[in-house]
């Protein structure tokens, strides 16, 4: 984590899409601490909050970044389906959410005197299936689902806006856990937040196949983070970055630390249970994936500084708490 003060911010309008969403609720709850002027977009009215600006829009609708861009100085694009398995139902409409609203974002700038920077989250499953188990970002992504190549699109919209008036930065994000605001509204996303719930009430934890693929899991603080370092760090823009932790942790080193979380301080056992992988499943299931973070480092000093074990231990103990209220 960046020890510095992230004084860019102040006095900054900071526009947030997906601001209900599991990412995009953290990120606004750190951005009031800083003295900038957060605004909050979402298709659906919010519970208000104090100090937030609201607009209800749609980023899939072209008349909607009008309202976005306007008098922004930074946009935090965290907003669009997040699912895999909806996008492979309807891959029409996830480009919709994904692609279209770069080219609408792009256009309505033209239209506007700002020039805000745009900070995109895509996601390490772009890369697909590697040779190396650990990646950096001069691997050529080779997406294997409509979700990833979608994202990649979006990627190389953004990229090639840079040469032109856009100023973006993309962060691929690995796997994201911890408590937020708000839970993932995916189904297949938050998979470790889902066990540890599972895991305090006491019920079996389904482990498909061997266990032995490798994933790296990065706790939400260190996310957000990255987030806040992103939009005001200077010399950066156009560049796309790996967010994670550098390190790899199996599926079964996983589920056994949630596990073992959940009884030391809830004195809840819970088994886990092996079970074949469901014959629907995405290939890129059954990847291997660390995070080669170190071009983010050097640039901007950041790290992710929350150890595995501490940051379930942190999300078991608040749901824990939470519960007992």
């Amino acid at each position: 984590m960046v020890t510095k003060d992230i004084a860019g911010l102040n006095g900054k309008k900071v526009v947030v899409t997906g601001a209900s969403g599991y990412i995009g609720s953290a990120l606004v709850k750190s951005l009031m601490k800083h003295s900038c002027e957060v605004v909050r977009i979402s298709r659906k009215a919010l519970a208000p909050i104090e100090g937030t600006q609201d607009i209800v829009a749609d980023i899939s609708e072209r008349k909607s970044w009008g309202k976005i861009i306007s008098g922004a100085d930074l946009i935090y694009h965290l907003a669009g389906n997040t699912s895999a398995k909806t996008a492979e139902d309807s891959p029409t409409n996830n480009f919709r959410t994904t692609v279209s609203p770069i080219n609408y974002l792009y256009e309505a700038m033209l239209e506007k005197a700002n020039h805000p920077r745009i900070v995109f989250t895509s996601t390490a499953t772009v890369y697909g299936i590697t040779a190396n188990l650990k990646v950096n970002e001069k691997i050529q992504p080779r997406p294997l689902t409509i979700y990833d190549e979608h994202k990649l699109i979006a990627e190389k919209l953004l990229k090639l806006y840079n040469q032109f008036a856009l100023e973006s930065v993309t962060l691929r994000l690995a796997n994201v856990y911890g408590q937020s605001v708000r839970d993932s509204a995916s189904k297949d996303r938050g998979i470790l937040n889902r066990i540890a719930k599972l895991a305090l009430q006491g019920q079996d934890l389904v482990l498909y196949g061997d266990g032995n693929y490798i994933r790296d899991y990065v706790y939400i603080d260190d996310v957000v983070d990255a987030l806040l370092v992103t939009g005001s760090f200077p010399g950066i823009t156009g560049e796309v970055f790996n967010i994670g932790t550098g390190i790899g942790t199996t599926l079964t080193e996983a589920f056994n630390v949630v596990s073992s979380k959940a009884w030391e301080i809830a004195k809840v056992h819970t088994e886990i249970v092996s079970q074949p992988w469901p014959v629907d499943s995405s290939p890129i299931e059954f990847r291997n994936f660390i995070a080669d973070t170190s071009h983010f480092k050097t640039l901007t000093g950041w790290r992710a500084s929350t150890q595995f074990e501490s940051g379930i231990m942190l999300m078991i103990g608040n749901l824990y708490n939470q519960n007992k209220k």
